[in-house]
């Protein structure tokens, strides 16, 4: 007996070709609608006169808009100027650091540390259970939210060739986005026990402030981001009097030489010179209280590539600290003003989402030629962490080293100035 190969019980594929194959063959039957339809005087077209129309009409309506060519960036742009401008934007960092940062804004530091007034409002304000509510916030935003994005790769400068798996989860970004918002909020409850005390300040979201000024004779412009800015409806006390002020001039500023003090500002002919302050001087609340600034790690770099140092985060403090002092005594006292009425203070505070820089900036002047007169003032603390680690471990969410320091401090900064 001979075998033959095993067939499907159904074999389709065979029926499918010859149903094709039948139905390819058939012919239509003439139903002689057309011509009672013709006889009823209505009119036949033939489908594809139809379907090319429509597809010329489609064609017509979606076409895309003329879009302008790019100016082209050379001498005949509407903007170019034969002087260079001198920019200091978000993601720039200074070569040398703090040090350069003095030397710009002339600046001086006359004590280490923040002033006395505010070390005494340590503790003043507090929250019941308030160590466990700043947990919940920095797992909020350092954990449980939900986003999940390809994160930047991690390198190794030991071994630069080496591909690390690629992370999800949370950006940079996004996390001081979630955890300062979060904060403020607590240092509102914390302070607000009346009504009136939170309605005695008012919160103002990514704005950004322009600064143009001359130093010794080069043009420079700040161009930056105010994350988070608290405003109140009373200036800030001064932290330095009169006697303070007069002795900045004995006090020498930093000496780069031979480096410039410009070095690493980002030069340009074409630029805008603008002056901006995001608050209205006559608004409820036009005095600034405190500015909270981020300094993420994937948008703040080094021209040269090297990681950013302690030294340079300081500096873009100050700088920041500044720009903000000065567009609001360029909006008060005028853009031309030079020697201030009255100087200006301003909290600063700057984060990454889990390192915390507090500063307090005095502005006393705007005449920032040479090294010679009084001077701006500068106190600060070195960064403090605000935990170790918040990651998942073995699948569970893990918080270490959780520092009560951090929220204690920035709740003195934004119960500076409450009624007692």
């Amino acid at each position: 007996m001979r075998l033959t190969t095993v067939l499907c019980k159904q074999h389709i594929g065979r029926m499918f070709k010859y149903h094709w194959r039948i139905q390819s063959k058939r012919i239509p039957v003439d139903t002689k609608a057309e011509s009672e339809i013709q006889a009823r005087g209505i009119p036949v077209y033939e489908p594809n006169d139809i379907i090319e129309e429509h597809r010329q009409l489609v064609q017509v309506t979606t076409a895309k808009p003329l879009v302008p060519k790019p100016i082209p960036r050379d001498l005949t742009h509407p903007l170019y100027h034969e002087r260079i401008c001198h920019m200091y934007r978000d993601h720039n960092v200074l070569l040398k650091g703090l040090d350069q940062g003095k030397i710009l804004t002339k600046t001086v530091e006359i004590k280490t540390g923040l002033p006395v007034e505010i070390e005494n409002l340590l503790g003043v304000h507090c929250l019941p259970d308030q160590d466990i509510l700043v947990q919940r916030c920095i797992l909020k935003s350092h954990v449980f939210d939900a986003m999940q994005v390809k994160l930047p790769k991690i390198r190794d400068p030991q071994r630069p060739a080496w591909n690390f798996p690629r992370g999800y989860g949370i950006t940079d970004k996004r996390r001081t986005n979630l955890l300062s918002p979060k904060l403020i909020q607590l240092c509102e409850f914390a302070c607000g026990n009346s009504t009136d005390a939170v309605l005695g300040r008012a919160v103002v979201q990514d704005e950004t402030v322009f600064v143009p000024f001359e130093k010794d004779g080069d043009l420079i412009q700040l161009e930056l981001t105010v994350n988070f800015m608290l405003n109140s409806a009373a200036p800030l006390p001064l932290y330095a009097d009169a006697d303070e002020v007069q002795g900045t001039q004995d006090i020498p500023l930093p000496d780069l030489y031979p480096i410039k003090h410009t070095i690493t500002l980002e030069k340009e002919n074409i630029y805008q010179i603008r002056n901006v302050f995001p608050v209205l001087k006559g608004s409820k609340f036009p005095y600034i209280h405190t500015a909270i600034f981020h300094c993420n790690e994937t948008e703040v770099k080094n021209i040269y590539e090297t990681p950013v140092t302690e030294e340079q985060v300081q500096g873009r403090t100050l700088l920041k600290s500044f720009a903000v002092a000065a567009a609001h005594a360029q909006q008060r006292f005028g853009v031309n003003v030079k020697d201030l009425p009255e100087p200006i203070t301003v909290q600063c505070v700057q984060t990454d989402g889990r390192l915390f820089h507090f500063a307090v900036f005095q502005l006393n002047t705007l005449d920032l030629d040479g090294t010679e007169g009084k001077k701006n003032i500068f106190w600060m603390l070195p960064r403090i962490p605000l935990f170790t680690s918040c990651m998942y471990v073995k699948g569970r969410p893990l918080l270490e080293g959780y520092n009560s320091e951090v929220f204690s401090r920035l709740l003195a900064f934004c119960s500076n100035g409450l009624p007692s």
